[in-house]
C-alpha cells in the first residue's frame, strides 16, 4: 500500500477562500484551521464548565450495548480527567453511508493523537451521530457499479413517515432483501462471506438505522476507541436540557445573527449555505411521533402550517420536563455540541464549514467561542487494475479525478475510429431531402395552405430514420472498440464516479470486500498529515 498526495481544488468559492486564508472570510471564523490554532483554542477551554462525569455516564451507556473496548475505557477516563475533544459527525447513512462519513472518524481520530502530541494533552475524538434527522430519504440508498454504469439502489423508507433515524424500527425482512441484493453486485472475494456474516450479525443485533450504524462504527473503530453519542439518546436530552432552554430563550437573537451573517456573505458574491430566515426558531419538536420544524411568530412558536403552537413558556416547560421532544437542526446542532462538550476542533465537510461561517455572533450570544474548524481529509481508494490502466493510457489520478480528461479521451477515441466516409453519405442525403421536401412544400402549399403540416410531419419521419441510422453507427463503431471505452468508462466510475469523488458515492463495505476486513486500521496505519491535500491511497 503506498500513500501520495495531491491538491484537490474545492467545488466551492466558500471553501477554497476558507483553505487558503482569505482574510475576508476568515472574520467569521475564530480561528484559522490549522494546528497552530489550538493552543489559543486550548487555553480557552480552561473556562469550559463541563459536567464531566454525568457527560462520561451518558456516554458509557449509550456505547455499552456495541462493547467499550480498552481504549474507548481509556478515553472516557482522559475525558472525565480534563481531556478536550475532536468532535466530528454524520447522519445514520445505511452501512455508514458513503465512504467520507469513515473518512470523518479517520480524521478526528488522526487530528486528536496530533494534538495530544503537540499540546502535551489529553485530546479524545467523539462522533456525534445525528440519529435526530428525519429526512430518511438522504440515508436510504447505496451506489453500486452494475454493466458499466453507477446505479443508486434506493432501500424503500415510505413506511416510516416522518420518524427519525433513531425511532424508524427497520423492517427486517425488506432490508435484508435490500442488502442481499447489494451484496449480488459485489464480487466474490477472499472476505465475501465473512463480511456478509459481519454486517448481517449487527444487523440481526439492532432495530432502527442508528444502532445499524452505531454497530458497524464501533466495530470499525474498536480499537481507536472512538467515542460515540446519538444526538437523540433519551439520556443525551436530558442532559441536554438546560442548554435547550437558552437556545429557546435566545432564538430570536441566534436567527438574526445568522441570517445577518449569511447576507454578508452573499453581498461578498458566496452562495448562501442555509437561506436562513429571520423567524426561524431553529429547533424541532416531535408531536405523535412526527418531527416538525419550528419557526416564532411574535413570541409564539408554530410548526406544521399553524397547526402546532407554542409559547416560550410552554417551550421551556418540555425543555424541562420532556426534553426528548426537542431536537436541533444545522444551526443550533454546532451551538449544542459547545454547551455539552470541551471542543478543541470540529471536523467537518464542504457543505458543513459553509454553514459553519453563519454562527460566529450566534456562538458570542451564548457566551462562548467557535472551536477550530478543520476539513475533513479527503481519500481516494486506488486498486490495482485502475492502477495499471492509468499506466496503460498515460493518465494519472490529476487527470481522471480533477482534470476530468477521460470525456476527452472518448471524444478523441471516438473522432478516431469514427466510420466518417458513412456519416458523410447519411449527412449529404439529409441535406438533399431536405432541399427537395422544401420543393416538394412549395408546390403542395401552392394547392393548399393546409397541406404544410403534413409535409413537416413527413419529414421528421425521414429524417428521424437518418438520425436512427447514425446512432446505429456510432454504437457499432463504439462496440467494435468497446474494450477502450470499457477502460475510460472503469476509471471515471472508480475515480469520478457521477461526476464526484469516489468518498462522495461509494460505501465502505464494497472496498471491504475488496482489501480486507481490516481496512479501517489499515487506512490508520498510514502516515496521514492533517494538511489540505487529497490523500491517495495504491493497494
Amino acid at each position: 500500500m503506498k500513500l501520495a498526495e495531491q491538491f484537490v481544488p474545492p467545488s466551492s468559492k466558500l471553501m477554497s477562500d476558507y483553505i487558503n486564508g482569505d482574510e475576508n472570510l476568515r472574520r467569521y471564523f475564530s480561528y484559522n484551521p490549522d494546528m497552530s490554532s489550538f493552543g489559543s483554542r486550548l487555553q480557552k477551554l480552561q473556562k469550559h464548565n463541563v459536567d464531566r462525569q454525568r457527560l462520561s455516564a451518558v456516554i458509557r451507556s449509550y456505547m455499552e450495548p456495541y462493547g467499550i473496548s480498552g481504549k474507548a475505557e481509556e478515553h472516557l477516563q482522559d475525558f472525565e480527567d480534563g481531556a478536550s475533544v475532536v468532535v466530528t459527525g454524520q447522519q445514520a447513512g445505511i452501512l455508514t453511508g458513503p465512504l467520507y462519513t469513515i473518512h470523518k472518524a479517520i480524521s478526528a481520530i488522526v487530528l486528536a493523537k496530533q494534538a495530544k502530541e503537540e499540546l502535551n494533552t489529553k485530546v479524545v475524538p467523539v462522533f456525534w451521530i445525528a440519529g435526530e434527522d428525519h429526512d430518511l430519504a438522504e440515508i436510504s440508498h447505496l451506489y453500486r457499479e452494475i454493466n458499466g454504469r453507477v446505479e443508486k439502489l434506493n432501500f424503500p423508507h415510505v413506511e416510516y413517515g416522518k420518524k427519525t433515524a433513531s425511532t424508524a424500527i427497520l423492517n427486517k425482512a425488506r432490508i435484508t432483501d435490500f442488502l442481499n441484493e447489494y451484496f449480488r453486485s459485489l464480487p466474490e472475494t477472499a472476505y465475501s462471506k465473512e463480511l456478509q456474516q459481519m454486517i448481517f450479525g449487527f444487523l440481526e443485533t439492532t432495530e432502527t438505522y442508528t444502532e445499524f450504524f452505531s454497530s458497524l462504527l464501533n466495530h470499525f473503530f474498536n480499537e481507536e476507541g472512538l467515542l460515540m453519542i446519538d444526538a437523540a439518546y433519551p439520556e443525551m436530552r436530558k442532559f441536554e436540557s438546560e442548554f435547550f432552554k437558552r437556545l429557546i430563550e435566545l432564538s430570536p437573537a441566534i436567527a438574526k445573527e445568522v441570517y445577518t451573517a449569511e447576507q454578508e456573505l452573499v453581498a461578498q458574491g458566496y452562495n448562501p449555505p442555509l437561506s436562513a430566515e429571520e423567524d426561524a426558531a431553529h429547533l424541532f419538536i416531535t408531536v405523535k411521533g412526527e418531527r416538525i420544524l419550528l419557526k416564532r411568530e411574535g413570541e409564539t412558536f408554530t410548526g406544521n402550517d399553524g397547526k402546532v403552537r407554542f409559547s416560550v413558556d410552554d417551550l421551556l416547560n418540555i425543555a424541562e420536563q420532556s426534553p426528548e421532544m426537542l431536537s436541533n437542526n444545522v444551526v443550533t446542532r454546532p451551538l449544542m455540541q459547545e454547551m455539552v462538550f470541551p471542543v478543541l476542533a470540529f471536523v467537518g465537510g464542504p457543505g458543513e464549514i459553509a454553514y459553519w461561517s453563519l454562527f460566529k455572533k450566534a456562538f458570542e450570544i451564548l457566551g462562548m467561542e467557535m472551536p477550530v474548524i478543520m476539513p475533513r481529509l479527503g481519500m481516494t481508494l486506488v486498486n490495482r487494475k485502475v492502477q495499471l490502466l492509468l499506466e496503460k493510457y498515460g493518465s494519472n489520478f490529476e487527470d481522471v479525478a480533477v482534470k476530468q480528461k477521460t470525456k476527452q479521451l472518448k471524444a478523441d477515441l471516438l473522432d478516431a475510429v469514427r466510420e466518417k466516409e458513412a456519416e458523410k453519405l447519411i449527412e449529404d442525403l439529409e441535406a438533399k431531402i431536405q432541399m427537395d421536401y422544401d420543393s416538394i412544400q412549395q408546390r403542395m402549399t401552392e394547392v393548399s395552405r393546409g397541406l404544410a403540416p403534413l409535409v413537416e410531419k413527413n419529414l421528421q419521419f425521414h429524417l428521424k430514420q437518418l438520425d436512427f441510422l447514425k446512432h446505429k453507427l456510432e454504437d457499432e463503431v463504439i462496440l467494435q472498440n468497446s474494450v477502450q471505452f470499457g477502460h475510460y468508462d472503469f476509471l471515471e466510475n472508480e475515480l469520478l464516479p457521477n461526476g464526484s469523488l469516489q468518498e462522495r458515492i461509494y460505501n465502505p463495505v464494497s472496498y471491504m470486500n475488496e482489501y480486507g476486513m481490516d481496512l479501517v486500521n489499515q487506512l490508520l496505519a498510514l502516515d496521514l498529515k492533517y494538511d489540505k491535500n487529497h490523500k491517495i491511497i495504491y493497494f
